[in-house]
């Protein structure tokens, strides 16, 4: 297993960091192992997407991540301490006056992409095994 630290400077638009990582780092199968830091604005898909501007904690965010897409769901506080969460899009962007610091783990034994499912029609997570 490897594990891949990263700091998000402000401005940094979270999905963006995570997809750029992947290529970067030629993740195959990945992982978020922890997510901290203040956003400055939020994109989540719920039942619809939703976007806000406002100071923002991230309170947790978990997901898989390769090079043929990510599921990432994110949960977020808002200064009077309300949570929000959804599917993580573009437009969550790190706060001028903090960091993201986010770690992720990956195994290259694995390969992990999304495919069409017949039931959800959803790109869903495919699991491979790419050794014994």
């Amino acid at each position: 297993m490897r594990v891949i630290p990263l700091r998000l400077d402000p401005g940094t638009d979270l999905k963006q960091a995570l997809q750029s990582t992947v290529r970067r780092e030629r993740l195959s199968a990945a992982w978020v192992m922890s997510c901290v830091g203040s956003l400055r604005q939020i994109t989540l898909r719920l039942a619809d997407i939703h976007t806000a501007l406002d100071e923002y904690e991230i309170i947790s965010a978990a997901g898989t991540l390769s090079a043929t897409g990510m599921h990432v769901h994110l949960a977020v506080a808002d200064p009077s301490g309300t949570i929000l969460g959804g599917h993580l899009l573009g437009g969550c962007v790190v706060s001028p006056n903090g960091t993201v610091e986010v770690v992720l783990g990956a195994d290259d034994d694995w390969r992990f992409t999304r495919s069409s499912h017949p039931e959800t029609g959803w790109d869903e997570l495919t699991i491979e095994r790419t050794s014994a």
